[in-house]
């Protein structure tokens, strides 16, 4: 799915843009949608179409505010105090107004649309095998399911349809959250789960184990543990997947393609088809460039410094014996130009910036030959003290590396071509251990969880690495969510789900803890949608907006 077809989307009234025409290579007419996506050329673009909404949520900067900031992990940086502070604050400014929830809002019913589309038409489709015409129904199915799965996470009770849009609509509807779930997202995945090939057709593609991996994830969600454990441990035993070792390199650019990642939405290195590339690289890098051995360039990344992670984060890790500290975070950086550092040259290649995870005396750092930034356990909001973790005006921080791109074309480039990993056998070993708990099965939940942190231990360490029965709880398994999934738009889900967002963010991130309230587990609808509609009385604002 590196190629897309280009859409031509018609903006209706509930942003359900319904893709009524295709670009063609005859520039005098355009095929409407009665005529070619009956077709088995027009149908195919047509499903190919309903993936393109993917690259509008995941590897953007709306889907990360909307998914990472404003939880117990992450708070604003330099970056995020300057774009979008409310979201992560609560504030009072959050509101319907928001451009990062109008954008999602919009771009994930696009993306129901243009699957109603290709679920309604394809059953009139000639000229195809009955076989080819239900996986198409179940590839739309299963992007259907995953739009509307973030419309209900996000909002709660929205406008649900499973019809085409194919004129200006003013009337929305507010669907409860558990009919969306039963007469849409569940029967979705469940006949994708059913119709999917094995193997996918093209990488990027919906195959069964990925409809599996999704559903695994919804019954968790709505509570099915049973189910949720049945799905997961189904995808760890019966496919070829496997936990990628040492974890820093499931992270190494040339190895996207590897035994882990269970379904990744694509992107690439030609400009013409990447859209708008992933810049997931952008948002979790301090501003290196104030050390004076040090330009921006490819390999370190263009540093928009939007979230800095919490105190609370940093306590995680038992950096003696989890590997995943260093194969998540970037703690040194090497000088590119030569300069002057606390009077000692310095010269490409040498160290310019060591971030450690203890106190320095300060003298230490002003006579050392490079930047150290060390961690006092001050609140990273609100540190003036000399290179501390959290100084620089929330500038200076240990870097995620996960989405870092040194592949792109120039220093500049914002379009990344990493995929970025929506489901992973990580996450269905979490999802099995913590569905397991939930069932008074903490046996088998720590034999599940022990199997990932065997694969995140320093070598040596595995024995030290194990977890008894005893040890698992709610807690724990947050923790262990963070420590492996940090960054993979997974933690503000994490957290409302398990009923302990407000709690954990009144605990551990101080920007947000005097405004979040009970309103905030939903997010305001947006402003343009609620003056659109042409039935207020039906169709209002979340409660507190």
């Amino acid at each position: 799915m590196k190629n897309t077809c280009i859409i031509i989307g018609l903006a209706f009234t509930l942003g359900l843009g319904a893709c009524e025409e295709i670009l063609v290579e005859d520039p005098v007419s355009l095929a409407t949608a009665e005529g070619y996506y009956v077709t088995p050329g027009g149908i195919e673009d047509g499903l190919k179409a309903s993936y393109t909404t993917l690259r509008s949520f995941y590897g953007q900067q709306n889907g990360f505010f909307l998914t990472v900031t404003g939880t117990d992990i992450f708070t604003n940086g330099f970056g995020g105090i300057a774009n979008n502070p409310h979201i992560n604050n609560y504030s009072p400014n959050f509101l319907g107004t928001s451009g990062t929830v109008t954008a999602i809002w919009n771009a994930l019913y696009v993306g129901v649309n243009q699957c109603n589309t290709v679920v309604n038409r394809v059953q009139d489709v000639t000229g195809i095998s009955s076989q080819r015409r239900a996986e198409i129904e179940a590839e739309a199915r299963f992007l259907r399911g995953l739009y509307y799965f973030h419309l209900v996470q996000q909002w709660g009770d929205v406008h649900f349809s499973l019809d085409e849009t194919q004129g200006v609509e003013t009337e929305a509807n507010r669907t409860p959250v558990n009919t969306i779930y039963q007469t849409g997202i569940l029967p979705d995945l469940e006949f994708a789960v059913a119709n999917l090939p094995v193997v996918a057709s093209e990488p990027g593609r919906a195959y069964k184990a990925a409809a599996e991996g999704l559903l695994a994830r919804v019954q968790l969600t709505i509570g099915n543990w049973a189910e949720a454990e049945r799905l997961a441990a189904n995808v760890i035993n019966n496919y070829n997947f496997e936990l990628v070792k040492p974890y820093a390199d499931l992270w190494d650019i040339n190895n996207e393609d590897n035994s882990e990642f269970v379904w990744t939405v694509q992107f690439t290195d030609d400009p013409l088809l990447n859209g708008p590339g992933n810049s997931g690289h952008l948002y979790f890098i301090f501003d290196y460039t104030f050390n004076p051995a040090m330009v921006r360039d490819t390999e370190n990344g263009r540093p928009f410094q939007r979230f800095l992670p919490t105190n609370y984060l940093f306590s995680l890790y038992d950096r003696e014996k989890d590997a995943r500290w260093n194969g998540s975070f970037k703690t040194v950086w090497y000088a590119n130009i030569s300069a002057e550092i606390n009077g000692h040259p310095v010269n490409p290649g040498d160290t310019a910036i060591h971030i450690v995870m203890e106190p320095v005396p300060d003298e230490v750092k002003q006579a050392a030959p490079y930047w150290i930034i060390d961690y006092k356990g001050n609140w990273i909001g609100d540190v003036d003290g000399y290179q501390e973790i959290g100084t620089n005006r929330r500038r200076n921080y240990p870097s995620l590396l996960k989405f870092l791109d040194p592949l792109r074309p120039s220093i500049n480039e914002t379009a990344g071509r990493r995929d970025f990993p929506v489901i992973r056998l990580a996450e269905m070993y979490l999802i099995a251990g913590e569905a397991a708990w939930r069932q008074n099965k903490n046996d088998v939940a720590a034999n599940y969880i022990n199997v990932l942190r065997t694969r995140a231990a320093i070598d040596g360490m595995e024995a030290d690495m194990q977890v008894a029965p005893g040890d698992i709880d709610l807690d724990f398994i947050l923790e262990e969510r963070a420590r492996e999934l940090i960054g993979e738009k997974h933690r503000w889900y994490d957290l409302k789900r398990t009923g302990t967002l407000l709690e954990r963010v009144r605990q551990h991130n101080l920007d947000a803890a005097p405004n979040i309230k009970e309103m905030h587990l939903v997010r305001p609808i947006p402003q343009t949608q609620i003056d659109r509609a042409s039935n207020p009385a039906e169709f209002q604002q979340n409660p507190g907006y």
